[in-house]
């Protein structure tokens, strides 16, 4: 049956044709034709690879974390060094004995130098409270009670009647290291000084009737605390009016001031 249609169509072709047509060759029934389906071709291999790290601009680029220094334990604070003390070296006699007997109506005190109707002995009491003190009345010319600290003695005592302002440097001693020779303005002067603090302190009764008139050589303050203290103290009134020591004074007085903190240095004039 291919065959037979076969033979139709080339007999109308040729009839068609008004020149010769191009042969056409028959060919035997071809086996029937696969279509072959291309294969694709396979995907290259998935390369697994991560993308460079983007490059950082300086100002991104973090800086490296620094390694804390290990702090240094600071050093204590230097000791304050304490002040060394300069004493000008007293003049060293013997007691004369050829000099006018003391007598202690030349030396007068308590004077009101300030009119201000508070004497030496009521100016020291004020002075040397460590408390506000308080009066008989309403003038304030003469304290009552307060606060003080016995240098002596190292005691409080609050009663103003207790103490006694003494002078440091006794009236009679000072007659018998030089001061026999003075008039009586000076006299005075030296028994209401009061622009040196220890020229005159207030200390108890008991203590001041002990003393007397004794220097360093015969009688010293039973609080030790307070040595270093009456030895300056002793030096720097004798040395300021120009009254001497004996030897023996002198050499006590040295030993006392070795209870100093500070370097004591004696210099002559």
């Amino acid at each position: 049956m291919a065959r037979l249609a076969t033979l139709v169509i080339l007999v109308i072709f040729a009839a068609a044709c008004a020149a010769p047509c191009p042969e056409v060759k028959t060919e035997p029934d071809a086996p029937a034709v696969s279509v072959l389906v291309p294969t694709p071709a396979p995907a290259p291999p998935v390369v697994t690879a991560f993308p460079p790290l983007p490059t950082l601009s300086p100002l991104e680029t973090p800086e490296p974390e620094a390694t804390p220094e290990p702090t240094a334990t600071p050093a204590p604070p230097p000791t304050p060094e304490l002040e060394s003390i300069a004493l000008q070296m007293p003049v060293i006699a013997e007691l004369r004995t050829d000099i006018p007997k003391y007598d202690r109506r030349d030396w007068a005190h308590w004077t009101d130098v300030d009119r201000d109707c508070q004497d030496a002995r009521q100016e020291v009491l004020i002075e040397e409270s460590r408390v506000p003190v308080t009066y008989v009345d309403d003038k304030e010319c003469r304290v009552v009670t307060g606060e003080w600290l016995a240098p002596y003695t190292g005691t409080v005592v609050t009663r103003g009647r207790d103490l006694d302002v003494d002078h440091l440097v006794p009236l009679a001693n000072a007659h018998a290291s030089g001061a026999w020779s003075w008039d009586k303005l000076r006299k005075a002067l030296y028994a209401n000084e009061l622009s040196y603090p220890p020229h005159l302190i207030a200390v108890t009764a008991k203590a001041n009737r002990s003393k007397g008139a004794k220097g360093p050589d015969k009688w010293i303050p039973p609080d030790e605390e307070y040595y270093c203290e009456y030895a300056v103290a002793w030096t720097t009134v004798k040395v300021t009016w120009g009254l001497t020591m004996t030897d023996r004074e002198f050499r006590v007085v040295k030993q006392m001031l070795t209870t100093c903190d500070q370097e004591v240095i004696l210099y002559e004039r």
